[in-house]
């Protein structure tokens, strides 16, 4: 015959690997497979689940009294070195010396030989399940063999029977079934996937025939809480499916089995990294704000320095206005000044010459020249004028010009040239 083995395992939603208080084992040597429950309210129920299980498959006592003991001597020798430790905490010490219990369901499941043919036994406690289904049955259905401690009619809830890790304070009786071997599917479940088996009855098979790894199982979970149609509870899953193959010997042809140290270790793994990734993200924006900090400083510093050079700027161009402001503005009307008079200067002549062109019609030759002798007197006056003002604008130097001499006029102007001239205007 040929076996092929599929376990899979995870905690109750928004808790860890390391909480859950599911366990299974299996022993290929001895051809052993066992599955427990670690009841939560108990004192550290996953280290008596984890040794209820290993034990039972690794074990060759046939005595059931004396695998209960040894089981019980593991676990006391591991919880007693956690409670020695310095970090122990007091409550965890108190229960210690109050000698309080774990406690946990358990599904064993074996296959031996007698005379030639396989049978397989199984015995259980609590409401961890074991269910056969055969190859001819398929589904879920009246065929389907279960068995566990819960009596009829199957109610879950938080008082199940149970392995106890001190003395003989078990609760309830174990159930024991053994028959021959044939081909089917062995399932071993903790109460949550149970319930959810019972109550799926006919579709339940065919949801866990599309079951290839440890992710499709957690995604499955996911997927039915959501729905509320699987308690919220630590899920644990072993499958053991044999097929005929006419052959006298058990072959293990296929192996997938998660092992849940692994799983805690993988996850913590996580954890810690993205722990570190975090850090370095507060860091980062630690020093981001930093920068920020010190931008922004830097760009209120900056309208400062401004305003001081603004003070600055406003003492001085003052102190410029008192002592250069007066002189400027007496030049600056000097220049306005000196611009008039000439631009007067300029017109008057410019019509002096209209009028004497348009007079030069009607004179005569002689009063023409002696016109011309006045107005050159004019001309010359006027310019030597303009540069004296000119030179007192400078300010570089004081120059008098000098004054030409006068021509003397005539003390009578020809009076037929004077008459001329005033008839004219």
């Amino acid at each position: 015959m040929q076996i092929s083995i599929k376990g899979y395992i995870t905690s109750k939603e928004s808790e860890l690997f390391y909480d859950c208080a599911d366990r299974y084992a299996y022993n290929k040597t001895q051809n052993k497979f066992a599955i427990s429950d670690g009841v939560s309210k108990s004192f550290f129920p996953k280290i008596w689940a984890d040794v209820l299980v290993n034990k039972w498959v690794n074990s060759k006592e046939p005595d059931e009294s004396q695998f209960i003991l040894n089981c019980q001597k593991d676990w006391l020798e591991q919880v007693t070195e956690i409670v020695n430790k310095p970090n122990a905490k007091w409550f965890t010490k108190n229960a210690f010396n109050r000698k309080e219990a774990g406690l946990a369901t358990f599904v064993g499941l074996r296959f031996y030989k007698k005379s030639k043919e396989w049978y397989w036994k199984a015995d259980a406690l609590g409401d961890s399940f074991l269910f056969f289904v055969s190859k001819k049955a398929k589904t879920n259905s009246k065929e389907c063999i279960a068995l566990s401690s819960k009596k009829e009619p199957i109610i879950f809830d938080n008082f199940p029977d149970y392995l106890s890790s001190s003395g003989n304070n078990h609760k309830g009786e174990k159930q024991v079934k053994d028959k021959p071997l044939t081909s089917g599917t062995f399932y071993l479940m903790t109460d949550a996937l149970a319930e959810w088996f019972l109550n799926e009855k006919d579709i339940a098979i065919g949801k866990i025939s599309v079951w290839q790894d440890q992710k499709d199982f957690e995604h499955f979970v996911n997927e039915e809480r959501y729905k509320d149609k699987l308690g919220n509870d630590d899920t644990a899953f072993l499958s053991i499916e044999i097929s005929d193959d006419e052959k006298d010997e058990l072959t293990y042809i296929l192996e997938d089995v998660s092992n849940i140290n692994e799983l805690v270790k993988f996850q913590q793994d996580e954890i810690e990294v993205a722990e570190k990734r975090k850090e370095k993200e507060l860091i980062t924006q630690k020093e981001n704000s930093n920068l920020e900090t010190s931008v922004e400083q830097k760009a209120q510093e900056i309208p400062k320095e401004t305003e001081i050079e603004k003070s600055k700027k406003g003492i001085f161009e003052k102190s410029k206005e008192f002592l250069f402001g007066e002189k400027e503005n007496e030049q600056s009307s000097e220049k306005e000044e000196s611009k008039l008079p000439l631009e007067t200067e300029e017109i008057g002549t410019e019509v002096a010459k209209k009028n004497l062109e348009e007079n030069k019609s009607s004179l005569k030759p002689e009063e023409i020249s002696e016109e011309k002798e006045l107005f050159t007197q004019d001309e010359e006056n006027n310019i030597a004028i303009v540069k004296s003002e000119d030179s007192q604008k400078n300010e570089t130097q004081e120059i008098e010009p000098k004054p030409k001499q006068e021509k003397e006029l005539p003390s009578k102007i020809p009076s037929k040239s004077a008459q001329s001239i005033t008839n004219k205007f």
